[in-house]
């Protein structure tokens, strides 16, 4: 259990790749927040953690807004004492090719898949410096494998 006693908050953790790590984090011994947009789907991540013997909560939040990621790393330090570890998961893509997307899709995923980041970093980072220790991973997939011209929101 080479986690043993890590706190973990991974966003967009309620299913897929989020879900993912949450339980190979919890298979290592991290106690972690499954933080999410919608609870919806959270609290089954957070029993199966429980079933391994872990120790989850489950935590909305909305990575677009700051008061939303300062809440979530509250209940975290409320719950757990500390966050050493982020997992930046939460991610979409909208299926458009560059001409037909609008600025309104063009600035959602600019703001969860960017800002979004940022904001989770900068508030975790704020705790892990007075803590002189913690880690930040920034996911990007290639699911998508080989990425075609005309959508930029991909590459």
């Amino acid at each position: 259990m080479q986690l043993k006693d890590k706190i973990a908050i991974v966003t967009g953790a309620r299913r897929g790749m989020g879900r993912t790590h949450i339980l190979a984090l919890a298979k290592e011994g991290a106690k972690v927040v499954v933080s999410d947009i919608s609870l919806e789907g959270c609290e089954k991540v957070v029993d199966e953690v429980k079933n391994l013997g872990g120790q989850a909560i489950a935590v909305k939040c909305d990575v677009t807004k700051k008061q939303e990621i300062e809440e979530m790393v509250k209940e975290t330090l409320d719950k757990f004492g500390k966050i050493d570890i982020l997992v930046n998961n939460a991610g979409i893509v909208e299926f458009k090719a560059f001409l037909e997307m609008t600025e309104e899709e063009w600035d959602k995923t600019l703001d969860i898949n960017l800002k979004g980041y940022f904001l989770c970093a900068q508030a975790c980072a704020k705790e892990m410096v007075k803590q002189k220790s913690g880690a930040i991973v920034n996911i990007a997939s290639v699911a998508m494998g080989q990425v075609g011209i005309g959508f930029p929101n991909i590459a």
